[in-house]
């Protein structure tokens, strides 16, 4: 071997012997090891000229010829990086069969200005056992090989030319030319193979020290890739298939020698099978890239998510992810912030926001208009437990309220309600209290939700709510409402029209249609809050309900 001087940054020159072997019956099991850099190297081959060579044997783990022991074994390991980050080169080693002690070099790979090129074993039972067989390169994930030569990996300017064809080839570009020579040695028994390296680096280019790389001298280096079966691969300039292709050569070669023991060959462990929506866009030639990008809206769901990839990749067709998407958002809205509001996050309101029920009216005359005598509030007795104590929510109003059916007043199943005259409008103020003793109790979070926010034909009993002081309004992706944030108040109107068959049932189980028609404002800090109830001029009047709930925040059902 020789190292070769070239007025550039780097050279390389590489040598490539090929081995015959018979197949074999018996597959071998074969283990993973670790892999480690390449740190020692006799870097007093440098002819004086200041230029950091590596010279010799690189293949033996013994003490070679009187020259310092290489401490490559077996597995994937690092060459030579330059400085600059232009040139990176790895090789991979197997074990020889005679000798426990000797590890072969069977691929090389190099990155030369972010284009990789791997130079690899022939595949098993494609050898002809002569002299002559070329050397298999990849290039950007297309197969060549020397005797196509000379030839430019398209989109690049690096050349490939020939040098003592068939043995060899240059590999030349800006600043760079790596010198490959193939040699096939015909031994009287077997044929055998390595790649024997000689490379050298000009001293600006040379590595820093902590770079624990080439010419560089100190004891083992971290490894490129540990000896897990979950090692990080992704380190390697090889692709899964050259690693697959390379073991199989290394299994064959010594295999064929009855050699089992000490047989080491480190790979990365089998692919995941791919989803099945991108073999479909391969079969039909679509893009999985663009697929992904166009429902990345619903990764949350598996399901979906899929189903939605596979109407892409069976059509090619940005309408089908698009219209499946459209069709999602409007079944599974998820929840958004009106703009303006000055702090507002869905998530948080949903997990931390303190919920009450409605169910126990203990008192039923808001605003006086009965139906019960007495104090004028709506009191739901037992509402909650804040901190250990039970709490009432007591409703009442310091203006004039004006019902169309007093006895519609207090609650619809877990809902609160309040019939209100078409025409009017009334502030409702809700205060938390102590059951026991009546004291105010301050809420670090709660929410109040509208829901049912629909009108009659024509627009006649438009309905508005209006809440001032909250940290926003959260309506869902879908929400019919027409909501406004005017400093700090947020209103929702709604637009349109309803019937009784699409009342809500349940905070708890609201469908598409009854999400779009329900809006949640969020308060902190708060022992009482207020919301302004308007009715445009219509008909009788419209019940509003409520819950002390942060339906709209949480979103629908198994979303």
């Amino acid at each position: 071997m020789r190292s070769f001087l070239i007025p550039a940054a780097f050279s390389v020159a590489v040598a490539w012997e090929h081995t015959q072997f018979d197949d074999a019956d018996d597959a071998l099991q074969l283990l993973q090891v670790a892999a480690k850099k390449h740190n020692h190297t006799d870097a007093g081959f440098s002819r004086g000229d200041g230029y950091c060579a590596f010279w010799g044997d690189t293949h033996t783990v013994q003490s070679y010829n009187g020259r310092l022991p290489d401490p490559q074994q077996y597995g994937l390991f690092t060459l030579a990086n330059s400085r600059d980050g232009r040139f990176k080169s790895q090789l991979y080693q197997c074990s020889a069969w005679h000798n426990p002690g000797i590890g072969w070099i069977n691929a090389l790979a190099y990155e030369i200005d972010g284009t990789k090129i791997q130079i690899l074993p022939p595949l098993v039972g494609t050898e002809d056992g002569g002299s002559n067989v070329p050397v298999y390169i990849r290039a950007n994930d297309i197969e060549y090989s020397s005797d196509q030569l000379p030839f430019t990996i398209p989109g690049t300017n690096i050349e490939l030319r020939a040098h003592r064809p068939p043995f060899g080839f240059h590999i030349v570009t800006d600043g760079f030319d790596a010198r490959v020579e193939m040699m096939t040695n015909r031994h009287p028994r077997n044929y055998y193979c390595y790649v024997d390296t000689g490379l050298r680096l000009s001293p600006d280019n040379v590595p820093d020290t902590d770079e624990n790389s080439f010419c560089i001298k100190g004891p083992a280096a971290t490894p490129l890739a540990d000896d897990s079966m979950d090692a990080d691969w992704s380190v390697s300039l090889f692709t899964q298939a050259d690693h697959e292709r390379i073991c199989d050569y290394c299994e064959a070669y010594n295999s064929r020698n009855g050699r089992t023991a000490g047989i080491q060959c480190a790979k990365p462990p089998p692919a995941p099978p791919l989803p099945p929506a991108q073999v479909e866009c391969e079969r039909n030639g679509c893009s999985w890239t663009h697929a992904q990008q166009l429902c990345s809206s619903l990764r949350g769901d598996d399901t979906l998510y899929n189903d939605c990839l596979f109407d892409f990749c069976l059509e090619c067709s940005d309408d089908a992810a698009n219209t499946f998407v459209a069709e999602d958002e409007d079944e599974h809205p998820d929840p958004i912030c009106v703009a303006g509001a000055p702090e507002c996050n869905p998530d948080e309101v949903c997990t931390e926001a303190v919920k009450m029920n409605t169910l126990t009216v203990t008192q039923n005359n808001f605003g006086g208009v009965g139906p019960d005598e007495g104090v004028e509030e709506i009191r739901y007795s037992n509402a909650a437990v804040v901190n250990g104590r039970a709490v009432d929510l007591v409703l009442t109003t310091d203006g004039t309220f004006t019902t169309h059916k007093p006895s519609a007043n207090g609650n619809a199943g877990p809902f609160g309600k309040l019939n209100v005259k078409c025409g009017t409008s009334v502030t409702v103020n809700m205060k938390v209290v102590d059951s026991e003793n009546g004291q105010p109790v301050t809420l670090d979070s709660v929410a109040l939700t509208w829901y049912d926010l629909d009108e009659g034909k024509r627009e006649k009993g438009r309905a508005t709510v209006n809440a001032c002081g909250s940290t926003g309004a959260i309506v869902s992706e879908n929400t019919e409402l027409t909501v406004v944030r005017e400093g700090e108040c947020s209103s929702a109107t709604s637009s349109v029209p309803g019937t009784g068959k699409d009342n809500p049932t349940s905070p708890h189980q609201l469908d598409s249609v009854q999400i779009a028609r329900a809006v949640t404002f969020p308060f902190k800090g708060v022992s009482e809050w207020s919301s302004t109830l308007s009715l445009a001029k219509g008909y009788k009047g419209r019940n509003f309900l409520f819950a002390i709930e942060p339906s709209v925040a949480c979103g629908l059902p198994g979303r």
